[in-house]
């Protein structure tokens, strides 16, 4: 039925910033079967560029990572007018209150613990992304009218 969602509307757009290799491969494996459109990269900088050059609907980073960690990252992403929009969901391998608290002091929507389930990544695209509320609500009436 997720797969159809997607097919109902357009591809969305992840953005997905880890400097783990195995990290970013295990995301893309779960994510695979679901058709989205995948951007990688591998640390704050290179996420910051291609969220310019082609902003996501959702951004899935890192909390740390070298050079430009993902709380840093993800404050510049929600401090500025013309990407605040775009959900952000912090992915730490620490899950205590205190991660928390800096994942929502950064302006990130949700944190996630690793190493993540394909649940917790299809939970957190579920309830941040509006589009696919919309296309959901599609799909059923698609599929009630056959």
């Amino acid at each position: 039925m997720e797969a159809e969602t997607l097919e109902n509307s357009h591809a969305l757009q992840i953005l997905l910033v880890d400097d783990s290799r195995s990290t970013r491969e295990n995301a893309l494996d779960l994510l695979d079967q679901h058709q989205y459109q995948m951007q990688v990269a591998e640390n704050g900088f290179d996420a910051l560029c291609k969220l310019v050059a082609q902003p996501p609907d959702i951004v899935f980073m890192d909390s740390a990572m070298p050079e430009l960690d993902g709380y840093a990252s993800c404050a510049l992403i929600t401090a500025s007018p013309a990407y605040a929009h775009i959900p952000v969901v912090i992915m730490s391998s620490n899950d205590s209150p205190l991660e928390r608290a800096r994942a929502a002091l950064a302006g990130a929507q949700r944190l996630i613990g690793k190493p993540f389930r394909k649940r917790d990544l299809l939970d957190a695209l579920e309830a941040l992304v509006p589009a696919l509320e919309v296309s959901e609500e599609a799909a059923h009436a698609h599929c009630a009218d056959h």
